[in-house]
């Protein structure tokens, strides 16, 4: 027991030095990680809104084979009727007067717009 006790009261804890440097290198780890996670959040966020053009662009593509196949007209269907018959996105408001979605993506709003003229969607902030 007595070889024991003297090592304990010889220990010591980590320098003021040691503690400092590892306070700065987490700083600069921190400083290179958090605007790497910003930039892949709103990648992601873009890539959400991307995912739901391509979903009007497909929707309005069945909707105008849906409608030649009908012998009812050959043309792409209209925001209302793409909306009302092809398309069903959930979370995402649509407004009858404006032929745009709007969508909540990570907090930032989104406007999905489609163009019944060509059956092309676009999307912007």
């Amino acid at each position: 027991m007595q070889r024991i006790a003297p090592r304990i009261g010889d220990q010591r804890g980590f320098t003021l030095i040691e503690i400092i440097m590892v306070i700065v290198l987490l700083g600069i780890i921190a400083a290179i990680a958090i605007p790497k996670y910003v930039d892949l959040r709103s990648e992601a966020q873009d890539a959400t809104a991307k995912g739901l053009v391509g979903s009007v662009i497909a929707s309005a593509a069945i909707g105008y084979a849906d409608m030649v196949a009908k012998n009812t007209a050959s043309r792409f269907p209209t925001a209302r009727e793409l909306e009302e018959t092809y398309l069903r996105l959930s979370g995402v408001d649509y407004a009858y007067d404006d032929p745009r979605w709007t969508v909540m993506i990570g907090g930032d709003k989104y406007y999905i717009t489609y163009d019944s003229a060509g059956g092309n969607a676009t999307y912007g902030k």
